[in-house]
């Protein structure tokens, strides 16, 4: 499994932003901004395991949130740090086995 996090550095978000990581995570108004103001994960989940399509439509849309907002994502893989565009790639990379995966399933060849 591939735990990911993702944050921003501390910051005094706006209301729009605050709004919309809220939207996308679930979490409180007041929990949003603590986080957000304290540079904490607003994303904190397994990539690969139960509902892996909710989970990366859910990172996808807080990197671009939090991109929107002015505000540079911090993303953490494992503990180490990787780049947004990475944690992109890994999503792509993971969407195009899926979809193989299905087409050769369709073949009857899975």
């Amino acid at each position: 499994m591939s735990r990911v996090t993702i944050s921003t550095a501390p910051c005094d978000a706006s209301a729009s932003l605050v709004r919309a990581v809220r939207r996308i995570t679930n979490l409180g108004i007041l929990e949003v901004r603590d986080r957000l103001s304290n540079g904490d994960p607003v994303f904190d989940q397994e990539l690969f395991g139960n509902r892996t399509e909710d989970v990366f439509a859910k990172a996808r849309a807080l990197l671009s949130a939090l991109e929107q907002g002015g505000h540079q994502p911090l993303v953490r893989e494992a503990g180490r740090p990787i780049t947004p565009q990475t944690l992109r790639n890994i999503f792509q990379a993971s969407d195009e086995e899926a979809q193989e995966l299905r087409r050769l399933d369709d073949l009857g060849h899975a």
